[in-house]
C-alpha cells in the first residue's frame, strides 16, 4: 500500500467526532495533522499554576540554610537527571524491528521514532457494533467502522510527555487499498473502544483504541507507516 493513501483520503474526508465522549483539550487522541507529521505533545503541568509537573521548590532544596552549597549542587543534579533520556525494560522485546517487518496480529514491533523507543502490540482490528452509529453521528452508508485495539510499553522515552496515546493514528491506521478515498479516524471513544489515557513511564504500559471509519470493501490488516518505517500486520 502506498504509504501515503490513508493520510490522503483522511485530508479529504471529514473527521467526526458527533456524539462521542471527548476529553478536555482532545487528550484522548492526539491531534490530526493532514499533512501527516507526528504531533508533538506537551509535558503536563501542574492544576491551577500552568507549571510543568514536577518536585516543587519544597522538594527540591533542604529547608537548612546552613547548607546551601549543598542545596545548589543538589539542584544541579536534579536539572541535569531531568534533561537525560530515560530507559526501561519488561518482558517484551526491546531490539528495534526491521522498519519493512510484516507481523502476526498480536506479535509486537519496537519502534523508534525521535527520542522515544516504544513497543507496539495491535490485539485487534475488529469492525464495529451497530450500537457505535447509535452512540455517534456516523452514518453506516459512509462505511464500515473498525475498532483498532493495541498495547504500547515505553521502552525508552526523552523529558517530555509519552503515553498511551502518543502513536499518531496518521501512521498507525487499518492496511486499505491506494483508491479507496473517504476514509477517517474518528476521534473520541465508545463503550466499547476506549483508552487508558496515562504518562508511561519506562518499562510502564497501556491500552488504546482507535476509532476509524473506511468505505468499500472489509479489511482486516494494521500498518505503521511515516517515513521511515512500512511496518505491517495480518491476521
Amino acid at each position: 500500500m502506498n504509504s501515503n493513501t490513508f493520510r490522503r483520503s483522511l485530508a479529504g474526508a471529514a473527521v467526526i467526532a458527533g456524539a462521542l465522549t471527548l476529553t478536555a483539550c482532545n487528550s484522548d487522541a492526539p491531534n490530526v495533522d493532514s499533512t501527516g507529521s507526528e504531533t508533538s505533545t506537551a509535558a503536563p503541568t501542574n492544576p491551577g499554576t500552568g507549571d510543568p509537573t514536577g518536585p516543587t521548590s519544597d522538594e527540591s532544596s533542604e529547608t537548612s540554610s546552613d547548607n546551601s552549597s549543598e542545596n545548589s549542587s543538589d539542584t544541579q543534579s536534579e536539572t541535569s537527571s531531568d534533561t537525560e533520556t530515560s530507559t526501561g525494560s519488561d518482558d517484551g522485546p526491546t531490539e528495534v524491528t526491521d522498519a519493512k517487518a510484516t507481523l502476526k496480529l498480536g506479535q509486537p514491533a519496537v519502534i523508534e521514532k525521535s527520542d522515544d523507543t516504544f513497543r507496539l502490540t495491535p490485539k485487534s482490528m475488529e469492525v464495529a457494533p451497530d450500537s457505535v452509529f447509535s452512540e455517534t453521528s456516523l452514518k453506516k452508508s459512509n462505511g464500515t467502522v473498525y475498532f483498532l485495539k493495541f498495547d504500547v510499553t515505553a521502552i525508552k522515552t526523552n523529558s517530555t510527555y509519552f503515553g498511551t496515546n502518543s502513536v499518531n493514528g496518521l501512521f498507525f491506521h487499518p492496511e486499505i487499498d491506494a483508491g479507496v478515498t473517504g476514509a477517517k479516524r474518528v476521534y473520541g471513544r465508545t463503550a466499547d473502544c476506549k483508552s487508558d489515557s496515562k504518562k508511561l513511564a519506562p518499562g510502564e504500559s497501556g491500552s488504546s483504541c482507535y476509532i476509524y471509519q473506511v468505505p468499500g470493501k472489509t479489511v482486516s490488516n494494521v500498518v505503521y507507516n511515516d517515513s521511515d518505517h512500512q511496518i505491517r500486520w495480518t491476521k
